[in-house]
């Protein structure tokens, strides 16, 4: 099951009457809170290798634009070879001890993932001559990066640890997409967007939250007890 962020900010606030106004504790805040808890239990996933095959954790990014550097912006290798850079900077990626939480990167026809690598592995790569052929990607500095330099743009699943401008989620109409946003898809509420969160963990999402915004801001610490009901004790 999908969950939006309108859905989990509603069900946190349903959790208590404290918070069931949005006129002390806003939308944001809480959706803020119920990232970072996301952002947690991601990371915890990913050290397990238990995250790949989940439908409802990465975002796709459809179409993004790319342009032409020089690869000396990457790293120290002095070459005339170019590679291509987003032209926008994408979101705070999730990361673990495996690395960033990226599930693939493809061409506009999806039909071939590129190979990862960071800026000086693939300086060796160029270096040694070693399948020079393969077509790689790297992260840097918040831009996705492509060997192949005549690349105009991309398409990528991940998960995003903050929350995203439409912008990126829905490229311009101008776009050579497979699927076609709508208008209104750009002015679209940021609480109408996905929440990218495994189906099974959105229950801890949200007691961690409710136990959190209890406590910063009514001094109220939720315990759960063996009958798996709250225990809430007044600071």
């Amino acid at each position: 099951m999908s969950y939006t962020n309108r859905d989990v900010v509603s069900q946190i606030r349903s959790m208590s009457k404290l918070l069931s106004s949005d006129n002390f504790i806003t939308d944001r805040a809480i959706l803020r809170e119920a990232k970072d808890a996301c952002n947690l239990l991601i990371k915890q996933s990913q050290d397990k290798r238990k995250l790949w095959q989940s439908p409802n954790v990465f975002a796709f990014f459809p179409c993004l634009e790319m342009e032409k550097v020089p690869i000396s912006e990457c790293c120290e290798y002095i070459s005339e070879t170019m590679v291509a850079k987003s032209k926008k900077k994408l979101p705070k990626i999730g990361e673990g001890t495996w690395g960033l939480a990226i599930q693939g990167v493809y061409g506009l026809d999806m039909t071939k993932k590129l190979k990862e690598v960071n800026p000086n592995r693939y300086a060796n790569i160029l270096k040694l001559k070693l399948n020079v052929n393969d077509v790689y990607y790297w992260i840097l500095n918040d831009h996705l990066y492509i060997s192949n330099p005549d690349t105009k743009a991309a398409n990528m699943f991940l998960y995003p640890a903050e929350i995203v401008s439409n912008d990126l989620l829905f490229p311009g109409a101008d776009c050579d997409c497979m699927v076609k946003p709508h208008i209104s898809d750009l002015c679209a509420n940021p609480l109408d967007q996905p929440f990218y969160a495994p189906s099974d963990r959105i229950t801890d999402i949200k007691n961690i939250v409710y136990s959190t915004l209890m406590k910063v801001y009514f001094g109220i610490s939720i315990d759960k007890t063996s009958d798996n009901k709250d225990d809430q004790t007044k600071q």
